[in-house]
């Protein structure tokens, strides 16, 4: 055991500790100042709203506020909306939702929807406000070097010292948390550009009345921001209900 051979195991407990705070620094500082800048840009209709501010969820609660507001959708039994008609000018989106021969489920929206939030997703890529795959999973890579890092730093320590007979036992369960912060920072990256992070923050911003009293022919844009919450204590609320 060469390195660390003159340290006791607090020392490196205490030592790994320093570390994985500086590590969790590390990997929340990377996306915050090395994603891609992309380009100004709007993004206007309350579908492309939705899938730059909350991604393919946030546009399924927000298209099923827009048709419940029209009457299209109305309230059914155990968490489930009742197609009661068209909606005039539904977008695609729309009309494969009314399309679903049953009560709508939350699950059977997302389902159906998943192809037009591909669609908007690949809009906003183009536009520079959403970052392109490739270019999103470098920066998820990048991201969790620190740990990665650090997990294997540690679990060389742990190597030699349990062959010498030294307890471990403290030091896996710091290694397991590395792991998991890991895991945290890869699935919670941000797949937006700097300038996609602007315009949603300058939405919200000019419309923050949307998130305390939206009105009908706001309700769609309100959840696109905000999320399905603005509707609660308002005649919309059974399309949030649909989340519990």
């Amino acid at each position: 055991m060469e390195l660390f051979s003159s340290w006791t195991g607090s020392d490196f407990l205490l030592f790994y500790l320093m570390l994985l705070g500086f590590a969790s620094v590390a990997a929340w500082w990377i996306p915050a100042n090395l994603r891609d800048p992309g380009r100004r840009g709007a993004a206007d209709d309350f579908e492309s709203v939705a899938v730059l501010a909350g991604g393919a969820p946030r546009l399924t609660d927000s298209l099923l506020a827009e048709l419940y507001v029209q009457g299209a959708l109305t309230q059914g039994d155990k968490g489930k909306l009742q197609i009661a008609g068209s909606a005039a000018g539904a977008s695609p989106a729309g009309k494969a939702l009314l399309a679903i021969d049953a009560p709508v489920t939350l699950a059977d929206a997302r389902r159906v929807l998943a192809v037009h939030a591909d669609r908007a997703a690949a809009r906003l890529q183009r536009a520079g406000l959403l970052m392109r795959p490739e270019a999103h999973a470098r920066l998820r890579w990048l991201s969790i070097t620190p740990f990665a890092a650090l997990f294997l730093l540690g679990l060389y320590r742990e190597r030699a010292g349990d062959a010498v007979g030294e307890p471990t036992g403290f030091l896996i369960i710091l290694l397991v948390l590395t792991v998991v912060l890991a895991i945290i920072r890869f699935a919670k990256s941000d797949p937006r550009t700097a300038a996609g992070i602007a315009a949603v923050s300058e939405l919200r911003r000019r419309n923050g009345r949307f998130s305390r009293a939206p009105r009908p022919d706001e309700a769609a844009m309100a959840v696109a921001l905000f999320g399905s919450g603005v509707l609660v204590g308002t005649p919309w609320e059974p399309v949030h209900a649909m989340r519990e």
